[in-house]
């Protein structure tokens, strides 16, 4: 007689976390595989941001935060405004670039969105470490010691973009006009979400508009966790987290309403 093999049985959450975790490594061979040096290009692209914008602005804007390096201070914007957008764009994306693999019963509509969600937030917060462990090397001062109030701004800026990303992601799926909106709504994000100037730098006016970001609120309040000195006027935590909160409910409710749509599609 044949000996009987037992196949092991997994919760559905555990399952679902298989799965996610294979579409996550799926997303770093596409995104990294093809170059030799993948790992140097997710640090690369900040760094491009901050070279340019230091050529550009950096001996004027630099002399607005004597508190912080100027580099490091356009750098930590560079990182959240990133974690922003990718996922803002990525949610577009995701779902059609991993159509095939919804054949698979385990995978199910949204878990390649999750997965490259999440592809996002990992990809920047080892560029944050990374970033953080040269700067203390080089010998600059870095604070650690408000890492709660840095890890909210970091989470809440990534809900913001998956909510948005979830929104836009159904919208494109009705209307391919939506990818063109999105564009132009990204583009000027960089000049009116303090990432090369401070908030205080602003005239009154213009930071009382500013402050409806809520990319203003979490930029500037992990720059203070970063750095004690810093003054983040007009910040708060409350009003990113209830847009974060509202962004992502109201994504997710679009997305189960239209699943078959979206599957089928």
């Amino acid at each position: 007689m044949r000996a009987q093999v037992s196949i092991p049985k997994r919760s559905p959450w555990a399952s679902q976390i298989l799965v996610i975790r294979a579409l996550i490594n799926r997303e770093t061979a596409t995104k990294f595989g093809q170059y030799k040096l993948g790992f140097f290009w997710m640090l690369f692209e900040p760094l491009v941001g901050v070279v340019i914008v230091g050529m550009l602005i950096g001996s004027i804007a630099g002399r607005t935060v004597p508190e912080i390096p100027y580099s490091y201070f356009v750098l930590n914007g560079m990182l959240l405004l990133r974690l922003f957008t990718s996922p803002l764009g990525g949610g577009v994306k995701a779902l059609e670039s991993s159509q095939s693999l919804l054949v698979y019963p385990t995978v199910r509509p949204l878990d390649p969105i999750i997965a490259r969600f999440l592809f996002h937030l990992i990809n920047t917060v080892l560029a944050f470490a990374v970033f953080c462990l040269i700067g203390l090397w080089v010998g600059i001062d870095i604070s650690f010691m408000d890492l709660d109030t840095l890890a909210i701004c970091y989470l809440l800026t990534w809900l913001s973009g998956c909510g948005l990303g979830l929104i836009f992601g159904v919208g494109a799926a009705h209307y391919n006009e939506v990818e063109k909106i999105l564009l132009v709504i990204q583009r000027p994000l960089l000049f009116v979400s303090a990432v090369m100037f401070p908030i205080s730098a602003m005239p009154g006016q213009a930071q009382e508009w500013l402050l409806w970001n809520p990319l203003v609120h979490t930029i500037e309040l992990s720059r203070k966790a970063l750095f004690p000195l810093y003054h983040a006027e007009g910040a708060n935590l409350l009003y990113p987290a209830i847009f974060a909160i509202v962004t992502t409910a109201v994504g997710l409710t679009l997305f189960q309403l239209n699943r078959n749509f979206l599957t089928q599609n």
